[in-house]
């Protein structure tokens, strides 16, 4: 009988496939029946599911248009478990990342070199900031320092993966997964010739009025070790129903943990929306909306998981 349960379960999974249905929850679920999904790939798709799933998951289309919203980073709601103010989650992930001494720290040498008016709040979120002025304090620097490279950082260090250079900057472990290929826990390839797989990253950058793609960023990294601005989300699932596409979780995303959607060409490649020079110069008109989406960014690496 728990056999014949099972295969039923896996049976309406399949179902559900077919008809083109898939839920948010069901995606780490459904990604894990991959025969080449590793179990280093699924803790680390599990970690972010479960994130995501704690923030009452809030989702970008394919279309890179917001069609959820949830609680948003430096708010007193609580999150799906009812208990957790969002704040504390996010202070959360920069104490078990072990990141968090190292801000504070770095806050303590900007205030001993200028004064106190260069606190940033992070040594206020070392403790368990129970009173208002140390509350205010860390929600400041929880607002104020971004956090998505965090949150990636500390899905490795849950998820165990060996190696993995934790940052709060995504750069450096992009770095890493150039400087090391074979020996590290990620290889960079570029995104628009190998098919992405569960547990990979997929980056863009974010510099203002500079298109970078691929071959520009392996030319920087090959240049220069100096962080630049960028973001990465962690790949939860592909291809599950025969759709197409990809579905990659970040932190600091709209202020949470989101689920985005992206485009899969045939090959099982991503087809990604690209930014192109001069669309930072751009006067927004409501008339040309249909051009903005939050999937359109200048998507330079596929950090590819070394099973």
């Amino acid at each position: 009988m728990k056999v014949l349960s099972v295969k039923l379960r896996i049976a309406f999974l399949c179902m559900s496939a077919m008809a083109f249905h898939v839920r948010a929850e069901d995606v780490c679920e459904l990604s894990g029946q991959g025969a080449n999904v590793s179990p280093a790939a699924l803790r680390i798709a599990r970690v972010a599911c479960d994130e995501h799933a704690l923030w009452r998951r809030p989702f970008i289309n394919a279309q890179g248009r917001i069609v959820r919203l949830a609680s948003m980073e430096a708010e007193k709601d609580k999150l799906g478990d009812d208990r957790t103010p969002t704040w504390r989650r996010v202070a959360h992930y920069w104490k078990a990342s072990g990141l968090l001494d190292d801000n504070a720290r770095w806050e303590q040498r900007q205030v001993d070199a200028g004064g106190s008016e260069r606190r940033n709040g992070a040594s206020d979120c070392v403790g368990d900031a129970q009173d208002w002025a140390a509350k205010a304090a860390c929600r400041a620097f929880l607002i104020d320092v971004p956090w998505s490279a965090t949150f990636v950082s500390f899905v490795m260090k849950t998820a165990e993966v060996s190696g993995f250079v934790r940052s709060s900057s995504h750069s450096y472990y992009i770095g890493d997964a150039r400087r090391r290929p074979v020996d590290g826990p990620y290889r960079l390839v570029d995104p628009s010739r190998e098919a992405p797989a569960v547990g990979d990253l997929v980056c863009y950058l974010r510099e203002k009025n500079r298109v970078y793609g691929y071959r520009g960023l392996v030319d920087r990294l090959d240049r220069s070790s100096k962080a630049f601005d960028s973001h990465c989300d962690i790949v939860v699932g592909v291809n599950l129903d025969g759709d197409s596409k990809l579905y990659a979780i970040g932190g600091n995303v709209v202020q949470g943990v989101t689920m985005r959607k992206l485009n899969l060409n045939r090959r099982g490649q991503l087809s990604l929306s690209m930014k192109q020079e001069g669309d930072d110069a751009k006067i927004f008109e409501i008339g040309d909306e249909k051009a903005y989406n939050l999937n359109r960014q200048d998507w330079a690496a596929l950090l590819k998981l070394n099973r």
